[in-house]
């Protein structure tokens, strides 16, 4: 994952189906927090309170105004 871009630990920004975007601990393999069904994560979205597939969002793709907001809206951290 991290040799495409996309990003991993506890605060990686992340994209809901309708386009949210918050904060979450995305390690590669392990779901704490989230359904995994074969490689797609289904997970709460703390943005609009529904349960949906999430995605990381790669570096570069998201200004600074977009990752700072995501920052600040993240999901519980652990169950």
């Amino acid at each position: 994952m991290r040799l495409r871009g996309y990003p991993m630990g506890t605060d990686v920004v992340v994209r809901c189906r309708r386009g949210h975007l918050f904060s979450t601990i995305w390690l590669p393999g392990v779901s704490v927090k989230a359904l995994r069904l074969v490689w797609w994560r289904v997970q709460r979205c703390p943005v609009g309170g529904h349960w949906t597939i999430v995605m990381p969002v790669r570096h570069g793709e998201l200004g600074e105004k977009d990752l700072r907001a995501a920052h600040e809206r993240k999901d519980v951290r652990l169950p």
